[in-house]
């Protein structure tokens, strides 16, 4: 996921001609429902990259000694993760769906996300930053884009029927 951490909804550049030509008109309200048809139309792939991540199987390592036990804090961590996962509609980028940093979990980073979707999640058990004290994780590689992948093209046809629809109103 690194350097695909956020999604698009693109043709930006008509978007945005048509968002200036919105407001030149003097049609604010317009532009306002213009970004609420595109919001609806990526508010699924939102609700299923959350979804997708509290059920994501996550894989530990054999243990090479004694099983391990239940955890120890009873903070849902996929849970925590997915209810950082954004969607924002802004003028001239259309759709972004993204992970704010500052609604993550206590001592996650983004980078915990990047790694899940890399397949690999390497952490230190319980804190112990020893040589041993460190474990890998492993997730389904590439279920960001795997998630968002099939909803691209209904994504699509929907903010241009969008923009259609408002340059009509334009005329």
């Amino acid at each position: 996921m690194a350097g695909q951490r956020d999604f698009w909804v693109t043709n930006t550049k008509e978007l945005a001609r048509l968002q200036r030509q919105l407001e030149r008109a003097g049609h604010g309200q317009l532009k306002k429902a213009l970004n609420a048809r595109i919001r609806a139309a990526a508010r699924p792939v939102h609700r299923d990259l959350q979804q997708r991540l509290r059920t994501l199987p996550i894989r530990s390592q054999p243990a090479r000694s004694r099983g391990g036990g239940p955890s120890p804090t009873s903070r849902p961590f996929r849970a925590g993760m997915a209810r950082a996962i954004r969607l924002s509609v802004t003028t001239g980028s259309g759709a972004k769906i993204w992970v704010d940093r500052n609604r993550l979990p206590e001592g996650v980073t983004t980078g915990v996300i990047v790694q899940l979707n890399e397949g690999r999640l390497r952490h230190p058990t319980f804190g112990n930053k020893s040589r041993r004290g460190w474990v890998n994780q492993h997730a389904p590689q590439g279920w960001w884009w795997d998630t968002i992948k099939p909803h691209m093209p209904r994504l699509n046809a929907a903010v241009k029927r969008a923009m259609t629809d408002f340059e009509r109103h334009l005329k």
